[in-house]
């Protein structure tokens, strides 16, 4: 069978006419559709036919240039000569471009009416805030898998839009007038690299930008051209993906740190209410905390650490910090620096949409709580999100040539000079005081850093996480008085159990049990209880190590004094305790270095030797018609070792625990 393949004249418009159809649904070049729960897409293709004595319509597509679905949808025609016909066909979200030829069929003939190509399926985000979330539309980078919608108008996207910007392109295409920005860029990029899902990334944001101006919505007229947020709602419908948008990340606040603009916190609120009404697949915000700036205002402080807090505010918000970022001049960021920011949220978006197993240390440190170490006041501790790994910095070479301390950064009711020391270990900061203190609140780095200061700009030092995450900043949090100490008991049980019990705690909502085997380096968790619980009884399974635990009180302000309890486990390894032994030690347990006594209950002639676990011999004695001998541990071993007396051919055992 011939076919005569003939391309029909096409009629641009916005109807999408290739004579004789005018198509009602069909796909653009570079379109991405969103993704369904099964990772797929429906791209849908329908249109009227002008002209009388056609069949049906017929779409070939292509998956990377290669066959991969063939659709028929036969024509309706009516009483006039005009005939309907809808079809669709489905595409993975993948790496992959499907291209889609649509064909004119009657009998033996077909004609080409239009070739769409490099469709792909994914997922939407929108990005949205003033010139930090911009990058001044500036990025060259682009990708074959990363999407955009519309245009970037005049002014840095403050002008009002043209209805007809209408066109799908690769982000960044032209950097400028597809533009998503250099941190978009690199979160689209992160997120599709690393998922294998190809997005789409609108950039909403514009320059000058205050919170109330994103929050002005026209009610009558929800896509007014004429403000930012009708705008960026314009895009998204156009684009068919506003019910599929699932994530909107603002950066923004710089405006009203800088005295352009106010109650920062009251139309964020009604920015996100309108978000959740246009947007109905919306499950997270991300929000940047703005960097330390050089107008002489606390406006700026008390914005940071209201957006530091949003998430105990609103439960499907995430904050990061910007403070570190490389390239900070005082309020922009470099290149390099809109990539860090754009590749540390990605990490977020990563776990939160993808699984990522990318978990640990990912987030900025969040202050929980502050408070006195004990009643004298000379020391505050500091706790962090659980599972964050501290570091505490070493003093900072400034580019301007200063070596800063963070111990000065530190602003006990607003004043410097308090701090003397700090130290991280695991979650927490200790600060120890230069006097005992009876400061309210704490502040952490400056409020804003004027132009003429000798280390402008900010860029460190800061307390950070294990993969370099900073702290957010923190302003005027209570610090709180110290629990009360509490004792612990530790005693060994059967079958290598170790029943532990403490005094009850006025004021504590409940405790935190950890323990540390042997030589280890930090406590684990053992167990959290509730304020009720006195006892525990732990199971930590046969170790020759010694065990030491540590019980800390704490309630949502403060915590108590660590108290410790260690015990020595009952295993030795291959060697049984003689229980006939003819001797004792004393001390036992004993320290590392200290003098330990064998004494017998009569007149011994024989050899006393000292034996590691693995059957080194540490120290040897002999005994000669006494009933006591003596000799130093070793500085260098530590855990359970053993006491034996040789005599007359027989051996006698004990176990003895190094401290």
């Amino acid at each position: 069978m011939s076919f005569a393949l003939t391309l029909l004249s096409v009629t641009f418009s916005n109807a999408q006419r290739f004579n004789p159809v005018s198509f009602g649904k069909l796909p653009q070049d570079y379109q991405l559709y969103p993704r369904d729960a099964a990772s797929q897409a429906h791209v849908p293709i329908a249109g009227v036919v002008e002209a009388p004595d056609w069949k049906y319509v017929s779409v070939q597509v292509l998956r990377n240039g290669q066959p991969y679905q063939y659709r028929r949808a036969g024509i309706q025609y009516g009483a006039n000569t005009k005939g309907t016909f809808s079809t669709e066909a489905s595409i993975k979200a993948e790496r992959a471009n499907y291209d889609f030829k649509v064909f004119l069929c009657k009998d033996a003939d077909s004609s080409l009416l239009v070739t769409r190509t490099r469709v792909v399926s994914g997922d939407v985000y929108i990005l949205s805030g003033q010139s930090n979330s911009t990058g001044f539309f500036g990025e060259g980078d682009t990708s074959m898998f990363c999407r955009t919608f519309g245009k970037i108008t005049g002014t840095l996207n403050t002008e009002t839009y043209k209805e007809a910007d209408t066109l799908w392109t690769l982000s960044n295409m032209h950097s400028y007038n597809n533009g998503v920005g250099t941190m978009g860029f690199e979160i689209q990029k992160q997120l599709m690299e690393k998922s294998g899902i190809p997005n789409c990334l609108i950039n909403a944001g514009y320059h000058w930008s205050s919170a109330y101006s994103h929050s002005q919505r026209t009610e009558s007229n929800p896509t007014d051209f004429n403000n930012g947020y009708g705008r960026m709602l314009y895009r998204t419908r156009k684009a068919g993906v506003a019910h599929a948008v699932k994530a909107y990340i603002f950066r923004q606040g710089e405006s009203e740190a800088y005295g352009e603009g106010g109650n920062w916190e009251g139309h964020f609120d009604v920015l996100r209410k309108n978000l959740k009404m246009d947007f109905p697949s919306l499950q997270k915000l991300y929000v940047f905390q703005i960097d330390i700036i050089y107008h002489p205002s606390l406006i700026g402080v008390l914005i940071r650490d209201y957006q530091r807090r949003l998430a105990a505010i609103y439960p499907d918000i995430t904050s990061i910090a910007t403070v570190g970022t490389t390239g900070f001049d005082g309020l922009h960021y470099n290149r390099e620096g809109n990539r860090q920011s754009g590749t540390e949220l990605s990490r977020l978006m990563l776990r939160d949409f993808y699984a990522s197993s990318d978990t640990v240390n990912i987030a900025s440190p969040n202050l929980r709580k502050a408070f006195y170490n004990s009643a004298e006041k000379k020391s505050l501790t500091l706790v962090f999100d659980e599972g964050q790994e501290l570091k505490y910095p070493e003093p900072y070479k400034h580019q301007g040539g200063q070596v800063l301390d963070l111990k000065d950064f530190f602003y006990l009711d607003h004043q410097s000079g308090g701090v003397t020391s700090g130290k991280a270990e695991g979650n927490r900061v200790t600060l120890d005081l230069r006097a005992a203190q009876n400061a309210a609140t704490l502040n952490y780095l400056p409020p804003y850093l004027e132009k003429e200061s000798s280390y402008y700009p900010f860029t460190g030092p800061y307390i950070t996480n294990a993969k370099g995450m900073r702290a957010f900043t923190f302003f005027d949090v209570p610090i709180a008085s110290a629990l009360p100490a509490t004792s612990l008991t530790a005693l060994n049980g059967e079958k290598s159990n170790i029943r532990l019990s403490w005094q009850p705690v006025s004021g504590a909502k409940g405790y935190i049990l950890e323990r540390k085997m042997g030589d280890a380096t930090a406590y684990a968790l053992v167990a959290r209880v509730a304020g009720s619980t006195v006892e525990w009884l732990d199971q930590p399974g046969e170790s020759a190590a010694p065990i030491l635990y540590r019980l800390i009180a704490i309630n949502d302000a403060a915590e108590s004094m660590p108290a410790y309890a260690e015990v020595a486990p009952t295993l030795v390894l291959g060697v049984e305790q003689d229980q006939n032994a003819p001797f004792d030690i004393f001390p036992n347990p004993t320290l590392r270095g200290d003098e330990v006594t064998i004494r017998f209950d009569r007149p011994q002639t024989g050899m006393i030797r000292l034996i590691s676990l693995n059957g080194q011999f540490l120290a040897n004695r002999k005994i000669s018609g006494s009933a006591k001998s003596s000799f130093t541990v070793p500085k260098q071993v530590s855990g359970m070792h053993l006491i034996r007396f040789e005599s007359n051919g027989k051996f006698f055992t004990k176990k003895l625990w190094v401290r």
